[in-house]
């Protein structure tokens, strides 16, 4: 019989423990994760007047976001991918769609894609992803992605 220390379990993760003794654990992985960006679905119209124009932001930090092109409709087809650079503790992606407007954009809807299961297996999708409204009782509509993670494993 082999037994696995839990050290070795836990040998891609780093535990962060807070003064009050609260555990958290973070991916130590790094690499490349590649966003294919397909579609929309049934996004909520925020225009009063005129036809939507949609367009998805999306980023693991704020400062770096990347925008897919404008699109028209409620249904935008996409066909774009994105890559961004995973460091280590990165485990989320947020995703932001957007109605653009000549004066101010408005918020169609957003949400937050844990990126634990693509790390640890190396791709997700394409699935719909949904963006709630009203604590998620509703929907502002779906964005439907591919995910692929590519770890860098140079030191």
């Amino acid at each position: 019989m082999k037994l696995f220390t839990i050290a070795a379990f836990l040998a891609p993760l780093a535990a962060l423990v807070a003064a009050d003794g609260t555990i958290t654990i973070q991916a130590t992985k790094k690499g490349q994760l590649y966003v294919k960006l397909n579609r929309a679905t049934k996004l909520t119209d925020k225009d009063l007047f005129g036809k939507s124009d949609p367009f998805i932001e999306m980023w693991l930090e704020k400062a770096y976001k990347q925008r897919s092109k404008d699109t028209k409709g409620l249904n935008p087809i996409f066909d774009q991918t994105f890559c961004f650079y995973v460091r280590p503790g990165q485990n989320k992606l947020y995703i932001r769609a957007v109605d653009k407007d000549t004066f101010r954009n408005d918020k169609i809807g957003d949400a937050t894609i844990p990126l634990d299961n693509v790390i640890n297996t190396g791709r997700e999708g394409p699935k719909d992803y949904p963006l709630p409204k009203w604590l998620g009782f509703s929907s502002n509509g779906n964005v439907n992605m591919q995910l692929q993670f590519v770890e860098d494993t140079s030191a």
